[in-house]
C-alpha cells in the first residue's frame, strides 16, 4: 500500500510503500536545523515511535540520499530503488548491500556510519531483510521484506520472442556505445580524475542520444578493491576501467573496457587470461533450451578450474538483457532456460579484471553487438568453440 500524504496508515500491514517526495517525508518528520544528517535520523525515529513502528527500511534512491544527507545508493541511475538499504531502528543503523557493493558502500557512501552488512549477491535481499525484521513491525518505502510475490520479476523471466525484430536497433546501439567507451578510453590520460572521464563519457552518450544509466570509472587500487567503482575525484595513475550501461530505444547495452598506461603487471595478465577464458566459454556454451541452473553450474566449474573457486560469489555474473540492464541476474537457483533470439550481458570478473559485452544468441552462434575493429582483441579457444574477447589496451 502507499502512505497517504498526511502520513496515516490505512491498514495494519507491517510493510507499506510510500510514494512521497523527499520534501513530503521531511515535512512529516519536521526537519530541524543543525546537524542535518542526525536530525534526519532522530526525527525519523520520533516519527517511527509515534506511528508504532520498531524500525524502517529505506531503499528508494531519493529517501536514501535524503536521510544520509547526500549519499548515493545507485549503480544504475534509471531505477527508483537503489542497491543499498538503510535499516534504522531505535538501537542502531545498518547498511545492507550485496557482494558487489557492500565494501564500497560501507566505506564511501555511509555517512550515517551504520554497521555494513554484506548480503551475498545470489541471496534474495527481500528474504534477508524479511528474516532480519521478523517478529517486529517495520515500515518500508518499497515493500521490501514483505511476504509478497514479485510479479514483475517473474514476468521478466519469460523469453522475449520478439527480440529478433529489434536486432538492427541493437546493432546500432551496440556500435554507438562501443565507439563512445573505446574513444573515451583512448583519450583518457594519467592525471585526469575518474569523475572527469565519467563526465566525458556521459557527454558523448547524450550527444548520440544514449542514456548513460550506469557509468562506472575506476582506477588503480580502486579496480582491485571494488567490483563496482563508482567514479570519484581520484586522479588516474596507471590503470583505468570504464563500464557503461547505456539505453536507447528502450534497449540496454552493457560493456567494460580496461586500459593500462604502461606495461600490464604479470599478475593482472594472468588473471585477465583466465577471466577471458571464462567469458569465452560463457558465450560459446550457451545453447537453445539449456537450463540456467545447468549453465551456472558450468560457470562455477570454470572458476574452480581457473584456480579461483568461489570468486563468482564476489560479483554477479550477468544474465539476459533487453528492456532492463539485466532482465534478471542469473544465480545457481534461477529457473527457466536459455533461448535463441535473446540478448545477454554476461560479466565474469576476477579481482582487478572483468570482461563484459552485450551479445545475441542465434542458431548460428553468438553475435557481439559491442565489438569494433578499433580495439585490441584476442581469439580464445574453448571446448565449445572460439570467441573473440576484448583485450586490455596498453598505452
Amino acid at each position: 500500500m502507499r502512505l497517504p500524504r498526511d502520513g496515516i496508515r490505512e491498514n495494519e500491514s507491517p510493510f507499506f510503500s510510500w510514494s512521497m517526495e523527499r520534501t513530503d517525508f521531511s515535512a512529516k518528520c519536521k526537519i530541524k536545523k543543525g546537524d542535518e544528517i542526525m536530525d534526519h535520523v532522530e526525527n525519523l525515529r520520533e516519527w517511527m515511535k509515534n506511528e508504532g513502528y520498531d524500525g524502517v527500511v529505506l531503499s528508494r534512491r531519493d529517501n536514501f540520499t535524503w536521510v544520509s544527507g547526500g549519499a548515493k545508493n545507485a549503480v544504475c541511475t534509471n531505477t527508483e530503488v537503489g542497491i543499498g538499504h538503510y535499516v534504522i531502528d531505535a538501537e542502531g543503523i545498518r547498511l545492507l548491500a550485496d557482494s558487489s557493493d557492500a565494501p564500497r558502500m560501507g566505506k564511501e557512501q555511509n555517512p550515517l556510519e551504520g554497521e555494513t552488512i554484506l548480503v551475498p549477491w545470489y541471496t534474495s535481499m527481500d528474504d534477508y531483510i524479511g528474516k532480519m525484521t521478523e517478529g517486529k513491525t517495520y515500515a518500508s518505502d518499497t515493500g521490501i521484506g514483505r511476504d509478497e510475490r514479485n510479479v514483475q520479476g517473474r514476468a521478466r523471466k519469460a523469453p522475449d520472442a520478439a527480440l529478433s525484430g529489434r536486432v538492427l536497433r541493437y546493432r546500432e546501439i551496440g556500435q554507438t556505445c562501443a565507439k563512445i567507451v573505446e574513444g573515451v578510453c583512448r583519450d583518457a590520460r594519467p592525471g585526469q580524475t575518474e569523475e572527469e572521464v565519467a563526465s566525458e563519457l556521459k557527454c558523448r552518450c547524450l550527444k548520440e542520444g544514449v542514456s548513460p544509466d550506469c557509468v562506472l570509472v575506476g582506477s588503480d587500487e580502486r579496480i582491485l578493491n571494488y567490483r563496482h567503482p563508482v567514479p570519484t575525484d581520484k586522479k588516474i595513475e596507471n590503470s583505468l576501467m570504464v563500464v557503461l550501461g547505456g539505453e536507447k530505444y528502450g534497449l540496454n547495452i552493457s560493456m567494460t573496457r580496461i586500459v593500462y598506461f604502461g606495461p600490464v603487471p604479470e599478475e593482472i595478465k594472468e588473471r585477465y587470461e583466465k577471466t577471458a577464458y571464462i567469458f569465452a566459454c560463457m558465450q560459446c556454451m550457451m545453447k537453445e533450451g539449456m537450463s540456467y541452473q545447468e549453465y551456472f553450474a558450468k560457470v562455477q566449474k570454470l572458476y574452480e578450474e581457473a584456480g579461483y573457486d568461489g570468486e563468482w560469489k564476489l560479483h554477479h555474473q550477468g544474465g539476459p538483457t533487453g528492456y532492463a540492464c539485466r532482465e534478471f541476474v542469473v544465480t545457481p537457483e534461477t529457473g527457466g532456460e536459455i533461448h535463441e533470439s535473446e540478448a545477454f550481458a554476461w560479466n565474469p570478473t576476477i579481482q582487478g579484471t572483468k570482461c563484459e559485452e552485450t551479445t545475441y544468441l542465434t542458431a548460428e552462434g553468438i553475435e557481439t553487438f559491442t565489438r569494433t575493429k578499433d580495439w585490441p582483441c584476442r581469439e580464445v579457444e574453448t571446448p565449445y568453440g572460439e570467441y573473440e574477447v576484448a583485450d586490455i589496451l596498453e598505452k
